[in-house]
């Protein structure tokens, strides 16, 4: 049996670490990391946020999070326990440069306390208009200088529409080398997104007869269950077009039409996802106008409960579009 290669200490910043993706997709990803045993022995996670928290408080939000949405189940305590000593929080201003030489000194503790220099990965998990302050600010403080050790991840949507994006992209690869940055779609995480390619191409009766000759047509289904909780502020400026469509529905969409891959490496994946993006036709105004359907969801039942409609829920606008 093959012994698991352990990287070198870690620390992970969450910025946004007491928000509803931090809640629902990073804390328990990470702890179910160290319950498989791929965390390093030294590692902390640092989140950040406006709201005023006590570490053992930040650590209750993450089990709270983990007993609801991991996909190992609810915390053993005896793990949690273990777990829990690597929670630490930071209250913090993302506007303010202060806060970042902060980061410096705690970065660097952990530093002196180790005995090495160690990795250190900056999660942005916040509103997207965010990203250009975030970035910046940890570049000016020399957070990042070393490119081997540092990482910087950005959540989708990269971007408002496609000049926002280039933007976006130009100010990270001008204080930052490409190796560094890692632009994210948790979308791709989900244990059924990640079983397609092996449906796919280790089907020895599927895979040749997965094409347009033998298919008629293919339905991408997003069926939510959660509403806008407290997001209602930034989803209603988003849409689901920059929310669902545009990253996550796209990704699904070039996984079931994109050419077998030579290999299984990042650059040909995407290589053949672009090659799928490249062949789609575009939509006119009026493609747009003939050929889409667009709504609101109205108030009604999940699973026994009631549920407010889109215009009822809690920041958004009763008269948004």
């Amino acid at each position: 049996m093959k012994s698991i290669i352990k990287s070198q200490p870690t620390i992970f910043v969450i910025f946004g670490g007491t928000g509803d993706l931090s809640q629902r997709k990073i804390g328990p990803a990470l702890y179910n990391l160290f319950l498989d045993g791929w965390m390093p022995e030294q590692f902390t996670i640092i989140g950040t946020g406006r709201t005023q928290l006590s570490d053992e408080d930040f650590s209750a939000r993450v089990l709270e999070g983990v007993n609801q949405f991991s996909r190992s189940g609810k915390a053993k305590k005896d793990k949690w326990d273990e777990f829990s000593k690597h929670l630490a929080y930071q209250v913090s201003d993302i506007n303010d440069f202060e806060t970042y030489k902060e980061f410096g000194t705690k970065i660097n503790g952990y530093k002196i306390e180790w005995g090495q220099e160690p990795y250190v990965l900056y999660y942005l998990a916040v509103s997207p208009n965010f990203f250009p302050i975030i970035a910046s600010n940890i570049s000016k403080a020399h957070l990042a200088d070393n490119p081997d050790r540092t990482r910087i991840v950005i959540e989708k949507p990269f971007g408002h529409d496609l000049e926002t994006a280039k933007e976006l992209n130009h100010l990270l690869s001008n204080i930052y080398n490409e190796k560094q940055i890692y632009r994210i779609d948790h979308y791709l995480g989900k244990e059924t997104v990640q079983n397609i390619m092996a449906f796919r191409f280790a089907n020895s009766i599927l895979e040749p007869i997965w094409n347009r000759d033998n298919i008629e047509h293919v339905q991408i289904s997003v069926t939510e269950q959660l509403g806008m909780g407290e997001r209602g502020d930034y989803y209603d400026g988003a849409g689901a077009l920059r929310d669902m469509v545009q990253n996550h529905i796209l990704q699904l969409l070039c996984l079931v039409a994109m050419e077998p891959p030579i290999n299984f490496s990042s650059d040909e994946l995407r290589n053949r996802k672009v090659e799928v993006l490249r062949a789609m036709r575009r939509f006119s105004a009026e493609d747009v106008r003939m050929s889409t359907v667009r709504g609101q969801y109205g108030r009604g039942w999940i699973e026994g409960k009631e549920v407010p409609g889109y215009r009822e829920e809690s920041k958004v606008n009763p008269e948004s579009n």
